[in-house]
């Protein structure tokens, strides 16, 4: 980890990410469920440190009931991303990419072989510019990426027709086995 995910207390918590990494809004630090718990272990480990201190110092009680806090404060955010249900997201079986040139952008359907997941995305629309298409391949949905990543194959063979003096495809169809 970075300098700064090192000294950083994860205050906020952590976010789940795509897959199975866990992110902390205030660093970026991605960590799995091992590190998490690992993380756990440090505030135990200190506090165990802190009952070496001499008997009936007040400055070492305040220590010791500090870092006993600081435990109980990571263990909480342990147990609360434990009871994050993890779903399984649906892949999709195709993605249409169509070119829209009045709203110069491009809508992407997908499409899945079993039923869309409740919360699943089915459709999105992104401007026809790479700063619009690279923001979308950074969401958190690994649908969202996977289309992201077959709009940009789409506009830069766009592009690479409109620079021959071709003309450019409106619509291209990307199959399970090009995702």
């Amino acid at each position: 980890m970075s300098s700064l995910s090192e000294s950083c207390l994860h205050l906020d918590g952590f976010r789940v990410s795509g897959g199975s990494d866990l992110v902390c809004p205030g660093c970026g630090a991605r960590l799995d469920a091992a590190r998490v718990a690992e993380w756990v272990r440090d505030a135990e480990r200190e506090r165990d440190e802190a009952y070496s201190l001499i008997e009936g110092d007040e400055f070492g009680e305040i220590v010791r009931e500090e870092r006993q806090q600081e435990v109980y404060r990571r263990r909480k955010v342990m147990y609360e991303l434990k009871s994050v249900p993890r779903i399984e997201t649906a892949r999709p079986e195709m993605i249409l990419v169509a070119h829209d040139p009045g709203e110069d952008a491009y809508e992407c359907r997908i499409f899945y072989k079993e039923p869309r997941p409740e919360h699943g995305m089915d459709h999105l629309t992104v401007e026809a510019n790479m700063r619009a298409i690279l923001e979308l391949k950074s969401d958190p949905s690994p649908v969202v990426r996977t289309a992201a990543r077959k709009v940009e194959e789409f506009h830069l063979s766009r592009m690479g027709f409109a620079e021959d003096g071709g003309h450019a495809p409106g619509r291209r169809v990307f199959y399970a086995s090009d995702l």
